[in-house]
């Protein structure tokens, strides 16, 4: 948690500096109107991928505005680690760049899929591991219905806030009025990508990939948005003669922004089925502390205070654990119990199918099925006594 709000003190702070760079006289307030956008804020303190990616798309545009366009390209390759559907900001400046006929740096816009390639070659020792797996996203499913062609424009205001949603507008307009559409097109792009992508990826109509359509993948471009509200700002308040009347428009501003994410951001709980794998997890731990737990759900690591990779009495379920461990729990969560990234050559039907293997737990969700399994290999079959404890 504090790395993340670490990453997010330096998300604003480089920000804050582009706005600096971009000569705005009241720079300072993109630290309350970013900070304070609902989504992002909620985010701050959380171990997801939208803060990190973020911030590795504003050093990458900062270093663009001081001219350091190898540097900035670079960086902007990085966000492929991340998120990689962001990836479009750094093929934006790969087009910008060679429209420029900045011909040496180009090949840098590969540097980000070159270092996962790699390293996942590195760690399974194959060199064909990243495209193995990528090909199978088009293949996972949705785990609950997707979104509407309009939800992220529905959610604007939830997203970025309502004082910002106007802020942002009247930037725009006050951008366009003083013919500087050019200087901030790659905002105006990379926001309308974000948009567009995840829009696409998480409609159910379209039904492309597993994604639901959150509103945090959208996070990402809140610090673009929240310099085009600053301009907005000062501009309206640059046109408000009185200082008196500076004073009460600064205090509504705040107070709207703040009173906004106050009631807008709610404390991170976790989802239903997030839920029912820490309560059969407790279970499992509390009757049966002597096994080890397979899981391919980080979820059940994260009750045991252990790493998905494997820990004390708990292990990921895959061929080798399955082997290590003939005397065993296994909880099955039907989302990725047996995903295309996680294969046991075991299927549900199979397990219960096999006489060394018993059903502790059931616990249906929606139209899926958990299962707290007890499975021993030692004797062939499942001992009663093990069981009747």
């Amino acid at each position: 948690m504090f790395f993340s709000l670490a990453l997010f003190l330096c998300l604003l702070f480089v920000t804050y500096r582009i706005a600096k760079l971009k000569g705005m006289q009241h720079a300072e307030w993109v630290v309350l109107l970013a900070g304070l956008q609902p989504i992002l804020f909620d985010i701050s303190y959380a171990c997801l991928s939208e803060a990190p990616a973020a911030l590795v798309i504003m050093l990458s545009y900062w270093c663009h505005l001081r001219k350091k366009l190898a540097l900035s390209l670079a960086i902007a390759s990085i966000v492929f680690l991340f998120r990689f559907e962001m990836y479009t900001f750094a093929l934006l400046l790969f087009f910008v760049y060679l429209w420029r006929r900045e011909w040496k740096i180009l090949p840098l816009v590969l540097l980000g899929p070159l270092l996962w390639i790699g390293s996942s070659a590195v760690i399974s020792g194959d060199v064909l591991t990243f495209f193995r797996e990528w090909s199978r996203f088009s293949h996972l499913a949705k785990f609950i219905p997707g979104v509407s062609m309009t939800h992220y424009l529905e959610n604007l205001q939830t997203i970025f806030g309502y004082g910002q949603l106007v802020l942002f507008a009247v930037g725009v307009v006050f951008i366009t009025r003083a013919k500087r559409n050019a200087d901030y097109g790659i905002m105006y792009f990379t926001i309308a990508i974000n948009i567009i992508i995840s829009t696409l990826t998480g409609a159910e109509a379209l039904h492309w990939t597993a994604s639901v359509g959150e509103l945090r993948y959208v996070a990402v471009i809140g610090p673009f948005w929240g310099i085009v509200s600053v301009y907005g700002f000062s501009e309206i308040l640059e046109r408000v003669k009185p200082s008196w009347g500076k004073l009460i428009f600064s205090v509504i501003v705040l107070s709207a922004v703040v009173l906004n994410c106050t009631l807008t951001t709610r404390p991170r709980r976790w989802t239903n089925y997030d839920l029912v794998m820490m309560n059969l997890t407790q279970v499992a731990r509390a009757q049966y502390p002597d096994l080890t737990l397979l899981s391919n759900d980080c979820v059940a690591a994260y009750v045991m205070d252990v790493s998905p990779a494997g820990g004390p009495y708990f292990a990921p379920m895959n061929k080798d654990m399955l082997k290590k461990y003939p005397e065993c729990l296994i909880l099955w969560d039907p989302f990725t119990a047996n995903s295309l990234f996680f294969q046991t050559e075991l299927t549900k039907e199979k397990m219960l199918q096999d006489t060394t293997v018993r059903v502790l737990e059931r616990y249906k969700y929606s139209t899926v099925e958990y299962l707290l399994l007890y499975r021993n290999m030692k004797e062939g079959r499942v001992e009663e006594s093990a069981l009747g404890k």
